[in-house]
């Protein structure tokens, strides 16, 4: 594979973290043996260098600490059942992806597990037991929907994987929002930050876009962050290999194309940001809480990818700046 630089990332936003950072830590990681999500030293080691707490701590850096827990443990959760479908297998495997996610999403939506029900929905079923006393049945759910939307979408990539079929760029772009789960953790900034937005705000044209923009930016980010890790597993679900692939562009070139559409998109935030009406003095009060933290995922997912273990060099693939670019992203300013 080619060497490659990998440019700054523009995100002109300012990087915040909740003060219970380590206490989610330490949380998630106990969490985890409580539940037994990983089964061996060396998978629970990675986890944790991979610091999953801190990503919540980034990424809802006022909330409180009761919340966040819940928090951390959903993303810990995703991520703990993505490194299992590689480990096991079923990422390859459309037939047996589904009859697990078909029984997550039971267990999410409020059925019982059983005693043999793998750990994972032993999990999941926790999360929903913390959540119901917290939020109304209308928010839990809008939550368990766009699980579903989740979990449709990693089996889209799985049909993906067992054919052999590299997705179209403007297709991939269409899913990626999906298949990342961040659809999920916005549906979380009602529970961290003690908001409740009504239909008419969360429908609204230019929320939606603001919504979808954070989403891009994040996903696009991590693209670019884990693309030695998806290199190594021979995905193709990843924007700068698709561009690469699809558009027979360097490798060089797709990075720096990817860069160029995340800077697009953080650009339009801000524009887009300044010219939200008003909804009223008490729905404006929440809508700024909601996009603070839409800014803090998007800022707070890059800071968090300097600090964690979870995507490492991977010596088959030859970088002239392994690390370094990443740690430009901390002293990034607006242009």
């Amino acid at each position: 594979m080619q060497k490659f630089i990998v440019p700054s990332i523009y995100c002109p936003f300012p990087s915040a973290i909740s003060p219970y950072a380590d206490i989610l830590h330490n949380h998630t990681l106990d969490w985890v043996q409580h539940f037994d999500l990983v089964k061996d030293k060396k998978a629970f080691e990675h986890l944790r260098a991979s610091r999953f707490g801190w990503l919540a701590a980034r990424a809802y850096p006022d909330a409180s600490l009761d919340r966040l827990k819940i928090v951390a443990d959903w993303n810990t959760w995703l991520f703990v059942l993505d490194d299992q479908c590689d480990e096991w297998g079923i990422g390859k495997h459309p037939e047996q992806l589904a009859v697990l996610h078909f029984r997550c999403l039971e267990v999410l939506s409020g059925s019982m597990p059983i005693d043999d029900d793998v750990a994972l929905v032993h999990a999941i079923y926790d999360i929903r037991v913390r959540l119901q006393p917290l939020m109304p049945l209308s928010w839990l759910t809008r939550f368990v929907q766009s699980a579903a939307e989740y979990f449709e979408s990693t089996l889209w990539e799985a049909k993906n994987r067992a054919q052999g079929i590299w997705p179209e760029s403007k297709t991939y772009i269409q899913m990626r929002p999906y298949t990342g789960g961040l659809y999920t953790d916005i549906d979380l900034v009602e529970l961290t930050e003690g908001i409740a937005l009504p239909l008419f705000v969360r429908k609204n044209v230019v929320i939606q876009q603001l919504t979808e923009i954070t989403n891009n930016v994040v996903c696009w980010s991590n693209d670019i962050i884990s693309l030695q890790k998806e290199f190594e597993h021979h995905d193709m679900h990843n924007l700068v290999l698709i561009l690469h692939h699809r558009q027979q562009i360097s490798l060089q070139a797709a990075i720096n194309r990817v860069v160029k559409l995340i800077e697009r998109q953080v650009r339009r935030f801000i524009v887009l940001e300044s010219s939200l009406p008003s909804f009223g003095a008490e729905n404006d009060e929440d809508i700024m809480k909601f996009i603070a933290v839409m800014r803090a995922w998007m800022r707070g997912n890059l800071d968090w990818s300097l600090e964690s273990g979870r995507y490492r060099p991977i010596e088959e693939i030859e970088t002239s700046q392994a690390i370094q670019p990443i740690t430009n992203w901390a002293a990034i300013s607006p242009a």
